[in-house]
């Protein structure tokens, strides 16, 4: 199954803000594998792989804690699909590479074990081969990096109220035209009626994005709510965007 690049190029197009998300940096940083795995880096540069940058917002965020922590980092290489005018790509130190690839059902254009951190954000909902890609970040990761995988939750408390009443849940799209079918209650279906649909065709549990990765080659360390209020800083699982931390079954005792 082949993506279309001119889909994708549409939604930058249309959205100064699509592929520019930002994240509760704190809560991944403050997380105990987070910070297990910084002690464990502590004194070893670090080489940073996103896949699926978008602008690069989640990178220059996170070069720049890494900085600010003392950290030395040697390398930052972002993929993404489409490479848009508007970024910040200039911003981030070291000097971001930038490689334009799709990612269903090919190889990453890595070595084995070139990276100590890994992160995708938001990718893999788009994704028909998700365990071919996982499993991609699994072997260009070094077997004592860190990687974060993140997508929406359908499971997040909102959804599970929607459920109750019959309501589609946030993150779960049936169509190329609107964001708005099967929402409940009327507002709600008029608010996201002005949104275009992002593109995505898998839909995750906590429980769904633990087995994925499992599977895959990584051992779950816990999950970060990338948003959320009080509520789901006490119980990520409940948030409406997901991250999950990892490292690999394969580390180095």
């Amino acid at each position: 199954m082949a993506v279309d690049p001119k889909y994708y190029e549409q939604q930058h197009s249309r959205d100064a803000g699509y592929g520019k998300s930002v994240f509760n940096l704190g809560r991944l940083t403050s997380s105990a594998g987070f910070r297990a795995w910084m002690q464990r880096q502590s004194g070893r540069p670090i080489r940073m792989l996103d896949v699926g940058c978008g602008k690069g917002q989640f990178l220059l965020d996170l070069t720049r804690h890494f900085r600010n922590s003392g950290q030395t980092v040697e390398r930052v290489v972002g993929l993404d699909l489409v490479k848009t005018e508007q970024n910040v790509f200039a911003e981030i130190s070291p000097k971001l590479e930038f490689i334009q690839q799709s990612v269903e059902g090919t190889k990453l254009p890595f070595a084995d074990n070139s990276f100590d951190f890994v992160s995708c954000n938001h990718v893999v909902e788009h994704i028909f081969q998700t365990e071919a890609l996982v499993r991609e970040f699994h072997r260009v990761m070094d077997k004592r990096g860190l990687c974060v995988v993140s997508v929406p939750n359908i499971a997040a408390w909102m959804n599970r109220i929607a459920f109750l009443f019959g309501g589609q849940p946030l993150g779960s799209e049936v169509g190329v035209e609107t964001t708005a079918y099967g929402f409940w209650p009327g507002f709600m279906k008029e608010k996201l009626a002005r949104f275009v649909p992002s593109g995505h065709i898998r839909d995750f549990t906590p429980g769904s994005l633990r087995d994925l990765t499992s599977a895959c080659g990584f051992r779950p360390l816990g999950f970060w709510a990338q948003n959320g209020g009080f509520l789901c800083g006490l119980n990520p699982r409940l948030d409406r965007n997901l991250g999950i931390v990892l490292e690999s079954t394969q580390r180095p005792a």
